[in-house]
């Protein structure tokens, strides 16, 4: 792509559209500003003319001289700033009248002529009132200048905030890598589904054989866990318009991510495989995995689970959205027992994640639980609670620098490790 089409300043649609607003309101400006001192003008050349003409027009006036009134009207009314002048009598009479645009528009100024005390007669005086067309006429140059300076601004803006090549190769080179990523992760998954259906019919050829199949021990609950749960953000229900050959693949994917974060998440808290329970699996409802707590360490494993997962899950979106494939957002919830409204581990995670938007977390433990993690995690209070559940809940809204490199190193030690097996 040409270099001048692909190092544009960003959000110029945005700024040119400021610029038109401030365009605008600079002349709004100016005009109003205009407006106001013609009309301080008109108001004190009104007032003297009217005092001048009274005065020379006295004389005039008693005993009444029309030719003379006559000519003293039209040698005021040859200033371009009069529409018209009226000289009255005493009995409101017209005397004399004078103005080249007697029929325009203006603001009218009337003064009594007074001799002795007494009314002898009036003047009455229309000086013409500008209109916005002859105001924008008058103020172009300054309309111009205005235009040139924004349009100055602008090509400044286009110059100044366009990243440099390095910038622009950087982020080029990053997407890159991301979209790399990505196609391995999902060459890993075919590989693995392909190698889960050779050792499911494998299995089912060896299960014919015997007389006897052992069934798995199903998960046993209780209230002495503390369960996290994981589910996606679908506020214009998209999973209910795909189908299975879509989904199934994208829930596999992020079971795998997760199967990894928990792997990695055990090894580091000094824990076995055997201490994480997975109570379903991901599908359209999410999945749901438990600890004991007596397990030491069980909630810094579940937070840190939670924090690689959603690291994983924002690269696959990201890169999902761009190749305009199925994808969804994620949240996640850990929570134990709520005695108040009788929901085990399991049922309160579930209940708690559905309060919260994408890429939130949110946890409910016990005072003597949530210390293990008040020193490496900011919690806040969930805004608006509606039941006991969310009163007593937090929303992680940080980390400290430690833990946020742990995650880093995990995210990125699944996404080369799933590279590695794709090649």
């Amino acid at each position: 792509m040409p270099w001048k089409f692909t190092l544009n300043a960003p959000r110029q649609g945005l700024f040119a559209s400021l610029l038109i607003v401030s365009f605008a309101l600079h002349t709004f400006l100016l005009v109003l500003a205009t407006t106001h001192q013609l009309n301080a003008n008109r108001a004190s050349q009104g007032q003297l003319m009217t005092t001048q003409l009274v005065t020379d027009s006295l004389s005039e006036l008693e005993p009444a001289n029309p030719v003379s009134l006559a000519l003293l009207a039209d040698r005021y009314a040859t200033n371009p700033s009069v529409a018209s002048i009226r000289i009255l009598d005493a009995n409101n009479q017209v005397l004399a009248t004078g103005g080249l645009t007697k029929t325009r528009q203006g603001e009218v100024f009337v003064r009594e002529a007074l001799q002795n005390e007494k009314k002898v007669g009036s003047i009455e005086i229309t000086l013409i009132q500008s209109s916005i067309g002859e105001i924008l006429r008058t103020q172009w140059l300054a309309i111009l200048l205005s235009f040139i300076i924004h349009g100055l601004i602008w090509l400044a803006y286009r110059a100044i905030a366009r990243p440099s090549r390095t910038e622009y190769l950087a982020r080029i080179n990053n997407e890159s890598r991301l979209k790399h990523e990505i196609q391995t992760l999902t060459q890993a998954l075919q590989q693995e589904q392909h190698n889960a259906a050779v050792a499911i019919a494998q299995a089912q050829h060896h299960a014919q054989a015997k007389a006897k199949i052992k069934e798995p021990k199903p998960v046993v609950l209780n209230d002495n866990c503390i369960a996290l749960n994981i589910q996606f953000y679908d506020p214009k229900q998209l999973m209910d318009s795909v189908n299975k050959t879509v989904s199934v693949p994208y829930f596999n994917l992020c079971q795998i991510f997760l199967n990894k974060t928990a792997e990695l998440c055990v090894q580091h808290y000094k824990l076995n495989s055997s201490d994480i329970s997975t109570v379903h699996k991901f599908d359209e409802h999410g999945a749901t995995i438990s600890m004991s707590v007596e397990t030491p360490n069980a909630v810094q494993c579940l937070v840190m689970i939670s924090t690689v997962f959603q690291l994983l899950s924002d690269v696959l979106y990201k890169r999902y959205r761009e190749e305009k494939r199925f994808v969804l957002q994620t949240r996640s919830a850990i929570s134990s027992h709520v005695d108040a409204m009788q929901l085990t581990p399991v049922q309160a995670a579930e209940r708690l994640v559905q309060q919260l938007a994408a890429k939130e977390s949110a946890i409910h433990l016990p005072n003597e639980l949530l210390k293990d993690i008040s020193d490496r995690y900011q919690l806040v209070s969930i805004p608006n609670p509606t039941n006991v559940l969310t009163r007593h809940a937090f929303m992680m809204n940080g980390m400290d620098s430690e833990v946020a490199e742990l995650a880093q190193t995990f995210r990125t030690e699944i996404l080369k490790a799933k590279q590695s097996k794709a090649s």
